[in-house]
């Protein structure tokens, strides 16, 4: 049989899901019986199905017949809810969707549906498929290994494709699928390459009805598409597509930029993974280079519960060469992070199109950061000069976290890089490089933190940890706190946040230095240099430390416990340690420096601890 052409959607591959279910589900299916040569043509999307073979209907032939033309008064959801049989299957369906000149075939085999009831499809699955393409990008072609899934909702289903909410309503999210397997594909295109992946889990994806239904966004958005592409072809004929238009935004198109937005509150995702990702693509080379090609791997990518931080997506086990380079990160994850913020301004600047866009607070569209983190980063380049080492980068732990954020600005903040190890490269140019290999650096292991927190109670930011250090070399740590910090700091007025930052104070900072051996090996390369001893040198640096800084901090007491503790320093490089603190309960503000006459007396209004160890 062949059924008329239904209401064209657009060619977005989730059309075509919703065609491959409603084709199975959309009517009910009487006792026993089989269908031939099913046909639903959507125009850029047409599938076809040789048989058909239901078994267990509740309802009869007939009455399967009239559900399927969609005849009569009865929504999709209503008539997906009557649907009840023991078993649908087929042994082959075809979907043919066009995208321009370019027209896909994905071919599904062995199809069965059990146990449906009342609109839900307990178990379905396909055997295996094949996918083939032709076009302007070139030939294609593909296998799919079995596919599955459980407790799919046809009834909630068709009521996110086909209806709206109503005004004022706030629909409930509700599973649509529980479970889904893909156990892999495997794809060749050609020139430009080829694609595979391993298996791929998931469970828990809901939807619910939004303000527009969901297959009217999709037409929405393929006629924007297609409006898109006649303005740009139009442009390549000479021709300005938008003479004559009116400036600004048309209602259509700010009703349509609400609909979209609404689809990221349609859906929740849940949980899966895919594993063994594997891609080697060939982009057309430069005019004169030779082609190559770049192979990528990922073992494993995870979203949800699936992912380490139980929330979030994760990437791992990253590989990935072109040539002579290569490289790989173990792990790229973030947690935490939300566009709602972004969404929530978006529909406000669409609700009031009048309104000028540089009248909008631009740091309400950050969104919620979270945390981000990647571990295991390595880089293997070519030499940047022929002959030489080749180039090697590694990175043991980026992390990013950001706390509750005020108009979209973090309270708090810890950044933590870990072991960053990138070599000296010498060259004509870069004299410090050349320095530093004399002295027998040859790479840095820089490590660095910055841990911060805004504390509302207090009005104060406490710099909990800054640190900078490289291994075997030296390390800084400080820390601190700011105070008179109010909420006026992360107020959308501009003008009352630069008031409240210079409103800031200093109460207190504490610093450590510690050398592991820089120290010395600046005062060799210099006795190297001048062609003295090193004893010489490093007795000099400390006169030069004891009467210079004395000369510069002047005679207080504080200045002359800095001096004393920096000259130790250097004569005996370990430890050096410095605190200080506001005499003013309040700290010392902005004001204070400003008025100074002479920078020693900024020892008149603090109080100085400094020692050497």
């Amino acid at each position: 049989m062949t059924v008329a052409r239904l209401r064209r959607p657009t060619h977005l591959a989730g059309t075509a899901l919703a065609a491959v279910l409603l084709t199975f589900a959309a009517p009910a299916w009487a006792a026993d019986f089989q269908l031939d040569n099913v046909k639903i043509d959507l125009g850029k999307l047409v599938i076809n199905a040789p048989k058909i073979a239901i078994k267990g209907s509740n309802l009869e032939k007939d009455a399967f017949l009239a559900l399927f033309s969609g005849a009569g008064s009865e929504s999709a959801a209503t008539r997906a809810a009557r649907l009840t049989a023991a078993e649908i299957s087929a042994p082959e369906l075809n979907l043919v969707q066009t995208i321009g000149d370019q027209k896909q075939t994905t071919t599904y085999r062995d199809i069965r549906l059990t146990d449906i009831r009342d609109g839900k499809i307990g178990h379905g699955e396909s055997a295996k498929g094949s996918i083939a393409a032709t076009g302007t990008t070139g030939p294609m072609k593909g296998e799919l290994k079995r596919t599955a899934f459980d407790a799919l909702d046809l009834r909630q289903t068709a009521r996110v494709l086909t209806e709206k909410a109503a005004p004022g309503v706030e629909e409930k999210m509700l599973p649509v699928i529980g479970n889904f397997e893909q156990d892999g594909y495997s794809l060749d295109m050609g020139k430009a390459g080829r694609m595979s992946l391993g298996k791929t889990t998931a469970r828990g994806f809901s939807a619910k009805v939004g303000p527009e239904p969901l297959l009217d966004v999709m037409n929405q958005l393929a006629a924007a598409a297609e409006e898109t592409e006649k303005a740009e072809s139009a442009g390549k004929d000479g021709k300005d597509a938008d003479a004559g238009k009116p400036a600004g935004k048309s209602e259509a198109e700010r009703r349509l930029g609400l609909s979209v937005l609404a689809l990221f509150d349609m859906f929740e995702y849940g949980s899966g993974e895919a594993r063994d990702f594997v891609m080697t693509v060939s982009p057309p080379p430069k005019a004169g280079d030779k082609p190559e090609t770049v192979d990528m791997k990922i073992a494993r990518m995870a979203f949800g519960e699936n992912a380490p931080a139980k929330s979030g997506f994760a990437v791992e086990g990253l590989r990935f060469s072109s040539g002579p380079a290569k490289g790989g990160v173990d792990s790229i994850s973030y947690s935490g992070f939300s566009l709602a913020p972004v969404l929530r301004e978006l529909r406000a600047v669409l609700m009031e199109p009048e309104k000028p866009l540089d009248e909008s607070d631009f740091r309400r569209f950050i969104p919620t950061l979270g945390t981000m983190r990647l571990t295991g980063i390595s880089i293997d380049a070519p030499p940047i000069i022929a002959g030489k080492d080749p180039i090697k980068i590694a990175l043991g732990t980026f992390e990013l976290k950001a706390g509750e954020q005020l108009n979209g600005i973090p309270t708090s903040l810890a950044l933590t890089i870990d072991r960053l190890v990138t070599p000296i490269v010498e060259g004509s140019g870069n004299p410090a490089a050349k320095d530093m290999i004399a002295m027998g650096i040859r790479s840095l292991d820089l490590s660095a933190k910055l841990d911060l927190a805004w504390e509302a109670a207090k009005n104060e930011i406490a710099i909990r940890s800054l640190s900078l250090g490289s291994a075997g070399l030296v390390q800084l740590d400080a820390s601190g706190t700011l105070g008179n910090v109010t909420k006026d700091l992360f107020s959308n007025d501009l003008a009352l946040a630069q008031v409240a930052m210079l409103g800031a104070t200093a109460r207190g900072l504490q610093v450590k230095l510690q050398n592991f051996g820089l120290i010395e090996k600046l005062i060799e390369n210099e006795a190297r240099k001048s062609k003295r001893k090193a004893e010489e040198v490093r007795q000099q640096y400390a006169m030069i430390a004891s009467l210079g800084l004395a000369a510069i901090l002047g005679p207080s007491d504080a200045a002359k416990a800095l001096t004393a503790a920096v000259s130790r320093f250097v004569a005996k490089p370990g430890t050096l340690n410095v605190a200080a603190s506001a005499k003013s309960q309040t700290g010392l503000g902005l004001a204070d420096v400003i008025t100074m006459t002479e920078p020693t007396e900024i020892f008149d209004k603090i109080d100085l601890k400094a020692d050497a160890l």
